[in-house]
């Protein structure tokens, strides 16, 4: 399996911000390995706001990000960890 980017690095970043290019706001879905409950959901209006996110959530952390308004079109989904 390939490793996954990071959404702090500048490549990572650019794919979040492409979502947002795109517009509308993008959904997050935190996942965490091994953890007993469930993910965790967040809608970010900005790229602002997921920045702050991805500040305050764990560091193992897996992140789904779908734009709103494309969430029965998988194709544009983006997965990063922390």
């Amino acid at each position: 399996m390939s490793r996954l980017l990071s959404a702090a690095s500048p490549k990572g970043h650019s794919r979040v911000h492409s979502l947002f290019e795109a517009g509308g706001p993008v959904l997050v879905e935190v996942r965490f390995p091994g953890a007993v409950w469930s993910s965790d959901w967040h809608l970010c209006e900005t790229e602002e706001a997921f920045d702050e996110l991805v500040d305050r959530i764990e560091p193992d952390a897996f992140l789904h990000l779908s734009r709103v308004w494309d969430l029965s079109t998988r194709g544009g989904s983006v997965v990063l960890r922390r």
